[in-house]
């Protein structure tokens, strides 16, 4: 029987959700096209019928992450905007949390997923850097302080909230809330007026 329209968004929908968290788990190179098709509750062909490779899978997940990213960012920008801090603030707060740091599979692709795309195709990087750049702009909207100096704030609180995912998610013991308080800290000094 042939899978109507919305049948096949559905299964491909489910893959790309599947493989977003066990590309987040295990990285790339961590799982191959039999275990995503488990993940998914999919078969490999059903897989192949809708990705010509595991790369095409990975661009997908990375395409939906960024756009989750977004999403999510422009949440906070409406929930927040009255924050007397700027709502870029309330962002750092939110995602240098111990909850986000731990829900690897769930979280957001950034500090996950970086590295992998370093190293993917340009295609895959131009579509990368993009977003990073929306984000940015994005963010510095919710930032305080001399509008021309925003931007490069923002791009500053980036790199500062997803390195510090980073190194959290690394550390051993009391170090990983440590990491993150620390980052919320230097977030703050940043993010003064």
């Amino acid at each position: 029987m042939r899978m109507t329209p919305a049948q096949k968004t559905a299964a491909r929908a489910a893959i790309v959700a599947a493989a977003g968290r066990r590309f987040r788990e295990a990285g790339l190179s961590g799982i191959g096209i039999d275990a995503l098709a488990s993940a998914s509750g999919q078969s490999s062909g059903a897989i192949y019928a809708h990705f010509a490779s595991k790369t095409e899978v990975f661009e997908a997940v990375i395409a939906g992450g960024l756009e989750r990213l977004i999403k999510a960012t422009r949440q906070i920008e409406s929930a927040a905007a009255a924050d007397p801090r700027g709502w870029a603030a309330v962002f750092a707060e939110r995602y240098l949390s111990a909850a986000h740091r731990d829900a690897v599979a769930d979280s957001c692709l950034l500090p996950s997923l970086s590295v992998d795309v370093a190293r993917s195709s340009e295609a895959t990087r131009v579509m990368y850097a993009k977003a990073l750049d929306e984000i940015a702009v994005l963010l510095s909207g919710g930032c305080v302080g001399p509008e021309q100096g925003r931007l490069g704030t923002a791009r500053a609180l980036l790199a500062l909230v997803v390195g510090a995912i980073v190194l959290s998610r690394a550390a051993l013991g009391g170090a990983r809330d440590d990491m993150l308080a620390d980052a919320r800290l230097a977030a703050s000094r940043l993010l003064e007026p």
